[in-house]
């Protein structure tokens, strides 16, 4: 007796080690060396005269039996039909489909049909049912598990025809009665006689052996099919062990079939019982892969409004700096534009006005500036050319740079560790230009005024290492983290008002990063800070 519970052909491109201890080639070697072995217990048992195949046990064993396997495959259907249809597709249907089938028919004639009858059905009308069960059943494993898509013709015959044979069963058996010239496929009415008689051989009619060829046939079609998607990767590992047994079952039924429910326990039954261990487990691992599955949607769901959250915070934030920014620059304009338009004012105040409103417009072009250069980073990302590029040429723009800053700060080449001038270095001008002009903006704006800034140029092994630094108000240890940031800046502790919105420093790691460096600080609180980056050397 015995077909039971099956495969599914899982599409899915993860590997299964969520849904199977075992995976890959180690499966497919260990389920055939499982085939190997079940059919070699059956060629034994044979061989043997049929001894082995089955043992007299207790009703209550066998009934237990039949439940426990009914409900194991009708859970595993339950997962499959329900938590993998969608992503495996119509394959997971059809091999839900002969669980159910399976379940189904061990709860109906196993357990059902011996509660409801007074005396157990004969042996013969026991082995039509289960043949119309495995035949049934197979046959959907057959077409979920067929190597590629099978033809209308496949599926018209694997269902058209088993859908017959249970219609024909039903009509024939339960409602004309018509057992007495139905073919016999048994020599005796009970089970337990078979085990009197030894070699199924003497007690198996021709007709048995012909007929439940087609369950056997299906079921070794579906092992076929198993291994062939085992192989693409496309099944899960208990799946194609559990194949395995219900074939395995099914040719043990062949060799010595047994009866729904009774009191006797064949080797079918035997692999049965551990099919639907196998798919009663497998269907637990689903469960877990798939509340795993959903629970990382969830985090990542929820993590994904969170990031929204604030960058809608960030955007509103974004937003109020840029109007604080353009706010003080625009009116110090206007007003500056309101002294020059009057008349008689004295050359010298309106040469102030005339400086002061530059000054106010370079601050708006920087801003603007700043603003593009970080839509354009993130928007297409940074390209950066880097060439052989003389360092003298790179200081001496830096340095050109810094004399145009505002407040007066001279600034003070210092050379360390046999640095050369004229050494070239790998870089693109433009991008690392812009590092060096944040850097000494932001050195200018955070010291008082006449304090010189050190431009640091440090030979180091197939490196320069270039540092800007200030003896200004420094950074406090508990800004420094955020400052590369963007729209991130340090807590004006000091209550000294700097102009910016927190780009520059954000946009220069960026870029000495796409160099192969980093973007350093030291800094102490009260006494200045040093922000320094890397170049190689151009060989």
């Amino acid at each position: 007796m015995g077909a039971k519970g099956h495969s599914r052909k899982s599409v899915t491109v993860e590997p299964p080690s969520l849904s199977s201890s075992l995976s890959g080639n180690s499966s497919v070697l260990v389920a055939g060396v499982l085939a190997a072995l079940v059919v070699a217990w059956a060629a034994t048992n044979l061989v043997l005269g049929g001894e082995g195949f089955a043992v007299l046990v207790s009703d209550k064993v066998v009934g237990g039996e039949e439940t426990a396997s009914a409900l194991a495959r009708l859970f595993a259907a339950l997962v499959l039909g329900l938590f993998l249809a969608d992503a495996v597709g119509w394959r997971a249907r059809w091999v839900a489909g002969g669980l159910v089938v399976l379940g189904l028919g061990h709860f109906v004639f196993g357990y059902l049909e011996p509660l409801i009858q007074e005396d157990p059905p004969e042996l013969n009308e026991s082995l039509y049912e289960s043949f119309v069960t495995q035949t049934l059943a197979c046959a959907l494993f057959m077409v979920g598990l067929f190597p590629g898509r099978p033809s209308r013709l496949v599926v018209w015959a694997a269902t058209i025809i088993p859908a017959a044979l249970v219609v024909g069963y039903v009509v024939l058996f339960e409602f004309l009665h018509a057992e007495e010239w139905m073919p016999p496929l048994a020599r005796v009415a009970s089970p337990e006689r078979t085990l009197t008689l030894g070699s199924p051989l003497g007690w198996l009619t021709p007709w048995h052996w012909a007929l439940s060829t087609l369950p056997l046939g299906l079921a070794a079609a579906a092992v076929v099919g198993a291994f062939w998607q085992s192989r693409r990767g496309l099944l899960r590992s208990w799946l194609l062990i559990a194949v395995v047994l219900l074939a395995g079952s099914v040719l043990h039924d062949y060799l010595w079939p047994s009866a729904y429910g009774g009191s006797l326990l064949t080797t079918a039954d035997a692999l049965s019982l551990v099919f639907a261990v196998v798919v009663a487990v497998g269907g637990i691992s689903e469960l877990r892969r798939v509340a795993s599955e959903r629970a990382r949607l969830l985090a990542t769901e929820r993590e994904r409004a969170r990031r929204l959250n604030e960058l809608n915070a960030l955007r509103s934030d974004f937003s109020a700096m840029i109007a604080h920014e353009l706010e003080t620059p625009i009116a110090a304009v206007r007003k500056l534009n309101e002294m020059l338009s009057v008349e008689g004012e004295e050359a010298g105040l309106r040469d102030y006005a005339t400086a002061a409103a530059e000054r106010e417009l370079d601050t708006l072009t920087n801003l603007v500036r700043d603003v593009r250069a970080v839509a354009a980073l993130e928007r297409e990302g940074f390209e950066i050319e880097a060439r052989p590029l003389r360092l003298e040429k790179l200081l001496a723009d830096a340095e050109a740079y810094a004399r145009t800053l505002p407040v007066d700060h001279p600034v003070q080449q210092i050379r360390q560790g046999g640095s050369r001038v004229g050494e070239w270095v790998l870089a693109d001008p433009k991008r690392i230009g812009q590092v060096l002009r944040n850097l000494l903006s932001n050195a200018a704006k955070y010291s008082p005024e006449d304090t010189p800034i050190e431009l640091r140029v440090i030979g180091k092994e197939g490196r320069v290492r270039i540092e800007v630094a200030d003896h200004g108000q420094g950074i406090h240890p508990d800004d420094v983290p955020r400052i590369f940031e963007k729209f991130g800046r340090g807590s004006d502790r000091e209550k000294h008002k700097a102009p910016g919105v927190g780009l520059g420093l954000y946009l220069s790691q960026r870029i000495v990063r796409s160099q192969g460096s980093e973007l350093t600080v030291q800094t102490r609180v009260g006494e200045g800070s040093v922000f320094g980056f890397e170049l190689a050397v151009a060989t």
